[in-house]
């Protein structure tokens, strides 16, 4: 199928696979289901019954409309799961964390499954990543989960990161206890690299306390730069 450019390279399907679990699931389980937030261990096996056929559907739909072939990403935050269609050609971009051979097993499973009947889904958290072919009678293929690139640096006391995303570009979100917001370095996609990092410092409220930013975010962000480029040539 030929892919239709326009088309953003990464969309969150979360609302649509939530919305897919609540028309399949029993009656008797909707109240339960009605906020994914409070979904717990001693609902596992009743989600885990429901999530995977719903992100195969949603995944075959989405493929249908954009007239592509992709994979569906589930990315584990502290709190939430939220749940990607990635495009083919973006696979190793939203994957940068995942080992060399990682990755090429994904863009083969991408460029090998049935989009009119499979999936494949990749479950990527800060320590692993796994990706499955979920075959049209309902067997899934997996080498089980492989070790990750964690955030390559110890931060500093009264740190703290946490990840977005925004029209398919990831970002490291960086926030001080006293400071608040200190920037984000950007993962970007590039022509060359494959990846680019794109650092952004957030201004204070006054001259002295955007000095204070910069003078703690900017010497952790390049170290951290450097890491993620020494990591990057090495896959």
């Amino acid at each position: 199928m030929t892919p239709i450019p326009e088309r953003p390279p990464a969309v969150d399907v979360t609302p649509a696979i939530y919305d897919r679990m609540m028309a399949r699931v029993p009656d008797d389980w909707k109240a339960r289901f009605r906020d994914p937030l409070t979904w717990d261990d001693s609902m596992r096996e009743q989600v885990a019954s429901v999530l995977l056929p719903c992100a195969v559907d949603e995944a075959i739909a989405q493929s249908k409309r954009r007239g592509d072939r992709g994979l569906v990403l589930y990315d584990q935050k502290d709190v939430e799961t939220i749940i990607y269609y990635i495009a083919q050609d973006h696979s190793d971009t939203v994957l940068w964390m995942a080992d060399s051979a990682t990755k090429k097993n994904v863009a083969e499973l991408v460029r090998t499954y049935n989009p009119e009947t499979e999936a494949v889904i990749v479950i990527a958290s800060s320590s692993s990543v796994q990706a499955m072919w979920v075959r049209e009678d309902g067997t899934i293929q997996t080498d089980g989960a492989q070790a990750a690139n964690s955030l390559p640096v110890s931060l500093p006391d009264g740190v703290t990161v946490s990840t977005e995303e925004a029209e398919g570009v990831y970002s490291y979100r960086f926030s001080h206890v006293r400071l608040g917001d200190l920037g984000r370095i950007r993962l970007v996609p590039d022509a060359e690299s494959g990846l680019s990092f794109k650092t952004e410092t957030t201004s204070g409220d006054t001259e002295a306390e955007t000095q204070q930013k910069q003078e703690l975010f900017a010497p952790l962000a390049r170290t951290i730069v450097e890491r993620l480029e020494a990591a990057l040539q090495q896959k």
